[in-house]
């Protein structure tokens, strides 16, 4: 009994061995033939981007990378910019026109004040003075009049001393009406209406003198305007109701406005007429003496086939351009012979020898020649 238990397990033993063989030996045929199709998978990624290479201008590596931009009709503006200068014809700086020391200040820098509002008090001590002295002086000479008018009148004294009593009694009345005009000149008064833009001076201090500053600025912004210079060149070219762009580069701002008036003078050292803009926007942002770039533009032409000027060639009196010509899809360089009609700094207007649609190389045209195989990138 012992003799056959030990027999079967000596037969079970076997059995599981021989399993134990047959998975191993599966599992390597099946990595075997996983080598194999990995294998012949790479041999066909490979032929197909060979294939892709020999059909793709694109993919080429012997192709010459260019930029380039289809030519297409659109409407033609030619600009060109000019320095203008904000302006206003109510801007006033308010000085005294006595010299004198500042009592008291009114008002303050963004306050509003209308014509004739007073602006500071000056110390007019000395001319209140005066003009007690003279009242004083008036109540004398009025009782002196007086009486020698009654004496006159009754055939009294003579005509001298009541000639002279009248005329030292008018004078002073005279003198006492000018004192009281000077007084008025130690308020210091507005001469427009508008918005104080500066103060520029402070109490205490003294103005009106050869040393003496003006006290504030009034600026009324219902008048301003923008004035530019351009050169005698575009006369004719600018005219009133025209649109124009204007940048505030200091204020970081960009608008559009039409220009309201043209100057029929050219000014004989420089060459240039004067022309000008009124503003309708952002009137608040804007500040005398604030500096404008206004570009306008001297031509416009409808349906017209434009190129950036330094792309075109001329040789033998001919004008050309390198294009992109596709043939299937290989793309090579050839010259196309143009016409100009006009031509600016930056862009020329071609009469003929481009059409919607042509290829035209924007970037790396000085490194192809005519027959070069190119490939078209973005950046």
């Amino acid at each position: 009994m012992k003799n056959i238990s030990i027999l079967l397990i000596i037969l079970l033993a076997a059995a599981c061995g021989k399993k134990d063989l047959t998975e191993i030996q599966q599992k390597q045929e099946q990595l075997t033939q996983k080598e194999k199709d990995l294998v012949s998978l790479k041999k066909e990624i490979l032929d197909l981007k060979r294939e892709i290479q020999s059909l793709d201008t694109n993919a080429r590596d012997n192709a010459i990378a260019v930029m380039a931009m289809e030519v297409k009709k659109d409407v033609f503006k030619n600009p060109f910019e000019v320095q203008g200068i904000v302006k206003s014809d109510r801007n006033v700086l308010v000085s005294p026109e006595v010299p004198a020391k500042i009592v008291s200040l009114h008002v303050r820098e963004g306050q509003k004040v209308s014509k004739g509002q007073i602006i500071a008090t000056l110390d007019g001590s000395t001319a209140n003075a005066q003009i007690n002295e003279l009242e004083g002086s008036l109540e004398l000479a009025k009782l002196n009049f007086e009486k020698q008018q009654r004496l006159w009148n009754k055939n009294i004294g003579s005509e001298m001393q009541y000639l002279q009593a009248k005329n030292q009694y008018e004078q002073l009345q005279n003198a006492i009406q000018t004192a009281q005009t000077q007084l008025g000149k130690y308020s210091l008064r507005s001469p427009i209406s508008g918005t104080v833009d500066e103060i520029m001076a402070n109490e205490g201090e003294f103005v009106g003198s050869m040393t003496g500053g003006p006290v504030a600025r009034i600026v009324n912004l219902s008048d301003i305007k923008i004035v530019a210079s351009a050169s005698e060149t575009y006369l004719g070219k600018l005219s009133v109701g025209q649109e124009v762009s204007i940048s505030f580069p200091s204020i970081e701002l960009n608008t559009t406005e039409k220009v309201s008036a043209v100057s029929n003078v050219i000014n004989a050292n420089n060459r240039t007429f004067s022309f000008y803009v009124k503003p309708t926007k952002h009137i608040k942002m804007m500040k005398p003496n604030l500096l404008a770039m206004i570009t306008a533009h001297d031509y416009e032409a409808n349906d017209a086939i434009s190129v950036p000027t330094k792309l075109i060639r001329i040789a033998n009196g001919q004008h050309f351009i390198y294009t992109i010509k596709t043939n299937g899809n290989k793309k090579t360089v050839q010259k196309s012979i143009i016409e100009i009609d006009k031509q600016f700094p930056n862009e020329t207007i071609i009469k003929s020898g481009l059409v919607p649609g042509d290829m035209v190389i924007t970037e790396g045209v000085n490194s192809v020649i005519v027959g070069d195989e190119v490939k078209i990138i973005t950046e």
